[in-house]
């Protein structure tokens, strides 16, 4: 046999010990299958005592792990692209290389309403009248919600009339834009979770998507401003099933 893949036990007992890595999984391919689900498929490693699994990442980190050389990503946003590599591993722990990378994009979803057209809205302040928390879901982007200037933790919250599944939000900022805020959804108004969050918000037109959250209420939840103003919001549209 050539090679040295194994070394004697501790103890001198002879027993051969793996020491040589599987090879790097070749040929991985990714095809999106639906909004939601990306199918993997690669070649098998080979390896002196057996490869036993495989360990799937998905941009860098790892999302799952297959006995076989297939595995299916599930739960994933629509028209979204993401990336993957595959490592396998062998009975004494032993773990390969990164495969190729293989990239695919999600299809896209089906497309939905505005669920916060119109729906109340309530926010922590306002600039003055004229600047009402419901002037950011009246359909109108020439008016607007402002809250009062100067202060970094404001909040605005749309009421959805009932629980849904919300995947996305698209805000309309005016000049005064939130450099750092959560999206969060709740089914009570007392108790938040967060959907995203960011700290380097640059104003104009943030159409954010996600994991789906259910809740009633959807909260845009301010903590640093981009300007010396407050926060004014055109348009606020919510968006899912």
């Amino acid at each position: 046999m050539s090679g040295n893949w194994w070394k004697p036990t501790a103890g001198g007992g002879g027993t051969p010990t793996d020491t040589q890595p599987p090879t790097a999984p070749a040929n991985l391919s990714a095809a999106a299958s639906s909004s939601s689900q990306i199918n993997l498929s690669w070649s098998a490693s080979t390896d002196n005592i057996g490869v036993t699994g495989y360990q799937i990442f998905r941009s860098g980190s790892q999302v799952g792990t297959s006995t076989g050389t297939s595995y299916s990503d599930t739960g994933l946003s629509a028209s979204t692209a993401y990336s993957y590599t595959v490592k396998a591993v062998d009975a004494a722990g032993n773990v390969s290389g990164n495969s190729n990378t293989a990239s695919a994009t999600t299809a896209s979803g089906p497309v939905s309403s505005n669920l916060a057209l119109n729906r109340p809205a309530v926010a922590s302040s306002i600039e003055g009248t004229g600047f009402e928390a419901g002037k950011a879901t009246d359909s109108n982007s020439s008016t607007r919600w402002a809250s009062i200037e100067g202060s970094n933790n404001e909040w605005i919250y749309v009421d959805l009339g009932s629980s849904k599944n919300v995947n996305r939000v698209k805000l309309n900022w005016e000049a005064a834009y939130g450099k750092s805020y959560k999206i969060q959804v709740s089914t009570n108004t007392s108790s938040w979770t967060d959907a995203y969050s960011t700290t380097t918000g640059d104003g104009g037109i943030d159409d954010v998507s996600f994991a789906a959250k259910t809740g009633r209420y959807v909260r845009i939840l301010c903590s640093a401003r981009g300007t010396s103003y407050g926060y004014s919001l055109y348009d606020f549209e919510v968006y899912g099933s």
